[in-house]
């Protein structure tokens, strides 16, 4: 009995001495923003690898978690994870240099456009210049990686440089005018009247990550009423929000769709969200006095949808 008592004991301090480890702060490090910081995200130093993987306990079936990065006394979104890297392999394309197998950690935010906006307008000097393909600033801004607590870290800027036009950089990068730019550039001749669009029903839960687009026009759903409502928003995360309904359409719609137009383009948003009504109103029940289709088994027959356009 007092043997199992003791080896009890025994397990309970292992445990929670790897609790108090776990609890400690990861040490900070420095990262100097360049292309894939403003994209994707970034690599830790390896030299951070060992305690970043006890600390969040990365192994075969938990690779990623969710975090927050404190921006500006805000946080936002994030994503750490163990990526394993084997170079072994004689795919076609493939290097001969032989790289050592290795885990890489990174921190990842490609899917938070809120999070991507909100770092390019804190580096807007290192965001422009990578605006242009193999550009090589000679200075170069420095941020500090702080580990808060838990899964909670903060991004210290250590060295900006700062401008007259950065007010106006950050400007445009608010109305998604570098996007533009940069796809006039890479698209000659190929002009899109939309910048960007949902290719399917989005639900509710994820509009606050849609937030910063611009120029929009949207669909909301209820599917419970089977109700459709049409609406244009300057800034979509102003005018749709979970929980707020429209004139004509309850709060507790669920799902949407966005179709965000090109800044060339903008002029026509009150026109597009007219036309989008008076299509879909043609087609379904609606309050413009406009005959629809009435019938339940109707089937759109086109073969070829052509898609960023």
């Amino acid at each position: 009995m007092l043997e199992t008592l003791l080896k009890g004991k025994e397990v309970t301090a292992i445990l929670l001495y790897q609790f108090q480890a776990n609890m400690k702060n990861l040490n900070p490090f420095y990262v100097v923003p360049g292309n894939t910081f403003f994209y994707w995200g970034f690599t830790i130093p390896k030299n951070h690898n060992a305690d970043f993987i006890d600390f969040f306990n990365f192994k075969d079936g938990s690779l990623t978690q969710e975090i927050l990065i404190k921006i500006n006394n805000k946080n936002y979104p994030a994503k750490i994870g163990r990526s394993h890297i084997n170079n072994q392999g004689t795919g076609k394309g493939r290097s001969d240099i032989i790289y050592p197998e290795r885990y890489l950690i990174r921190i990842m935010y490609k899917h938070s456009q809120e999070t991507l906006k909100a770092l390019r307008k804190l580096f807007i000097y290192s965001y422009a210049t990578t605006l242009e393909k193999n550009s090589k600033p000679k200075l170069k801004e420095t941020l500090e990686f702080i580990h808060v607590k838990d899964n909670q870290f903060r991004i210290k800027p250590i060295s900006r440089q700062e401008s007259d036009f950065d007010q106006m950089l950050r400007f445009m990068e608010d109305k998604n005018l570098f996007a533009f730019w940069k796809q006039e550039k890479t698209e000659k001749n190929k002009e899109k009247i939309f910048l960007d669009f949902s290719k399917k029903w989005i639900s509710v839960d994820k509009a606050k990550d849609y937030a910063l687009r611009n120029n929009c026009i949207y669909l909301l759903y209820d599917s419970t009423k089977k109700e459709i409502y049409v609406g244009k928003a300057n800034e979509f995360g102003k005018r749709v929000k979970k929980g707020q309904g429209r004139i004509g359409l309850s709060k507790d719609w669920d799902k949407f769709m966005y179709f965000e137009l090109n800044p060339t383009y903008q002029v026509l948003l009150e026109q597009m969200e007219t036309f989008s009504m008076r299509l879909i109103a043609s087609i379904l029940e609606n309050n413009f006095n406009i005959k629809e289709l009435k019938d339940d088994k109707i089937k759109l027959v086109n073969l070829q949808l052509k898609n960023n356009k």
